[in-house]
């Protein structure tokens, strides 16, 4: 009996049901790729877009090729400044964004090519304005603060939030639960709340140099 349960176990996990996730997410890829071509202003070859993610305005969402998106994601583009069909989110070829970060790009966002960004990373081009104290937060206006910039080939930590107006340069690493504050040069790691530059590489001596160090 044991025998039997087990092979009727195996039959049905390792088998039927893994044929027929596989099967029902390719039809579904399918679709929401054949949908995602007429929506977006650009969609590249071969992107993966899990279901369940949420998205505003995607005719001012350029997206490269071999992306692939996870379920949770949120991106809200809609411009909010005199230019209706503008891109204001553009994502580059080979960029992983991994489930619960959030972009809100109303002015203008990009995600160079070969980009990971971990799970829970906030990036927003809008801040709210505090000028007038005695209106609560949530009715103050909310303004655009300035562009983001995240070059080619870096990573992005878990739960990182990227403030408006910061570019990061390629070929960098973030670490997990940075905020990020201010520009971060090409080819260095940056971490902590606000983040600095922890290490960066020496191209002359092939190694990473402490930053602040006299080598740097």
């Amino acid at each position: 009996m044991v025998t039997y349960k087990r092979l009727l176990q195996d039959f049905y996990y390792d088998l039927l049901r893994r044929k027929v996730n596989s099967s029902y997410r390719a039809f579904l890829r399918v679709f929401v790729n054949a949908r995602n071509r007429l929506i977006f202003r650009e969609y590249g070859k071969h992107v993966h877009w899990d279901p369940g993610v949420i998205f505003e305005s995607p005719y001012n969402i350029s997206i490269g090729d071999r992306c692939r998106i996870k379920k949770g994601v949120e991106m809200y583009a809609k411009p909010w400044g005199d230019d209706r069909d503008k891109i204001t989110l553009r994502i580059g070829n080979r960029v992983s964004i991994n489930s619960g970060t959030f972009i809100n790009a109303h002015d203008y966002i990009e995600i160079g090519n070969g980009t990971l960004i971990g799970k829970n990373v906030l990036m927003a081009d809008t801040g709210h304005d505090f000028k007038d104290p005695s209106v609560p937060v949530r009715e103050n206006p909310i303004i655009i603060e300035g562009p983001i910039i995240i070059g080619e080939g870096c990573y992005i930590g878990f739960n990182t939030f990227i403030q408006p107006g910061v570019s990061i340069g390629k070929h960098v690493q973030i670490g997990t639960n940075s905020i990020i504050t201010r520009d971060i040069p090409p080819y260095s790691v940056a971490a902590g709340n606000p983040a600095r530059v922890l290490r960066r590489y020496d191209f002359e001596k092939r190694e990473w140099i402490k930053h602040g160090s006299q080598s740097d």
